[in-house]
């Protein structure tokens, strides 16, 4: 059974001391003997009732000190590891990674969120709070380090987020930026833009496209462990059977990093005076020509590779000017 013991201190404080069955003490000191005996047997109470939680190993640690073994040890198994652990790097220099555990308030968090908003859109805002959430979990949960339950990021709200981004190319815009492209000092730069326009291909997957994956008789791409981890086969046209044929004497038909092709590319936006539009959205514009063409969400999503109408809806961009032509055929 837990005993407390009450012992004066040289200083004139009191230190409530309580031994565990497992051995285990737990004290407090305190500056009057009342308030170390009420701590003690308040204490009891909980060890009794078995809701006393020992945070004294969690006391050391820092925010930081997690962030790093979360880098360390999850990180490296997803998918976006680099952009991933560009991020959580970008933590560890801020001061809020010196935070003790036991002392990271949802202001540490906010003051954090205000230092990071210069330059940074609301998702990517948003992103580096859930990390700090995911990463106390990932502790509490997982690596079994005593925490209290209740997740100091949980309390921070997000930032709002526009509504969904509705911007496709116009065919003259399409041709300004592929011809802006053939003047980039990165040779395939118009290629891998025409590629993406015509495939819906995400940017991992183009520059994990091998030509050994690349079945030329056929017609068909295969693409490996994509965001979903799955693999797929993709159809491709003539056109984009064609550029792969320029490279195949290639092992990647495009190899290039992320950071340095967004260079690239961003400036061959600005060259052709295309603003707001981002690589990704190329996909967008694929899907909304297929749809445009009379294809079938079944069809569509072949390709895509999304696995709901719900996901492949957010990529598909039709305007009503879009339908005037066809809501008029056969009309008398």
């Amino acid at each position: 059974e837990e005993m407390a013991h009450l012992k004066k201190r040289k200083s004139g404080k009191w230190t409530a001391e309580i031994r565990q069955p497992d051995n285990k003490y737990i004290s407090k000191t305190f500056l009057k003997k009342s308030n170390a005996s009420n701590w003690a047997r308040e204490m009891e109470y909980l060890l009794d009732k078995q809701q006393y939680e020992d945070f004294s190993d969690s006391a050391r640690l820092t925010l930081g000190d997690l962030i790093m073994r979360y880098r360390d040890e999850i990180t490296p198994t997803k998918k976006g590891s680099a952009c991933e652990g560009h991020k959580l790097n970008l933590m560890l220099r801020h001061k809020i990674a010196k935070c003790r555990l036991l002392e990271l308030k949802a202001k540490n968090i906010f003051d954090f969120k205000s230092d990071i908003r210069i330059n940074r859109k609301p998702a990517t805002i948003n992103k580096y709070i859930h990390y700090i959430y995911t990463i106390w979990e990932t502790a509490r949960i997982q690596w079994d380090i005593a925490l209290p339950s209740r997740n100091p990021a949980s309390l921070v709200s997000k930032e709002k987020i526009k509504t969904k981004i509705d911007r496709i190319l116009s065919p003259d815009e399409y041709r300004d930026l592929l011809v802006a492209g053939s003047k980039s000092n990165l040779p395939f730069l118009a290629d891998i833009i025409e590629f993406a326009y015509i495939t819906a291909m995400r940017f991992g997957e183009i520059t994990k496209l091998e030509v050994k994956d690349i079945d030329f008789h056929k017609s068909i791409a295969k693409l490996l462990d994509t965001k979903n981890g799955e693999d797929r086969a993709v159809p491709l046209t003539k056109r984009a059977l064609e550029i792969c044929n320029k490279y195949r004497f290639r092992n990647a038909l495009f190899d290039i990093k992320r950071d340095q092709f967004r260079h690239y590319y961003e400036q061959a936006c600005r060259r052709a005076k295309i603003k707001d539009f981002r690589f990704h959205d190329l996909r967008a514009c694929a899907i909304t020509n297929l749809f445009l063409r009379g294809w079938s969400i079944a069809e569509v999503s072949v390709v895509s590779g999304h696995k709901s109408w719900s996901e492949l809806k957010r990529y598909t961009r039709i305007k009503p000017l879009d339908l005037v032509k066809k809501i008029n055929e056969g009309v008398a």
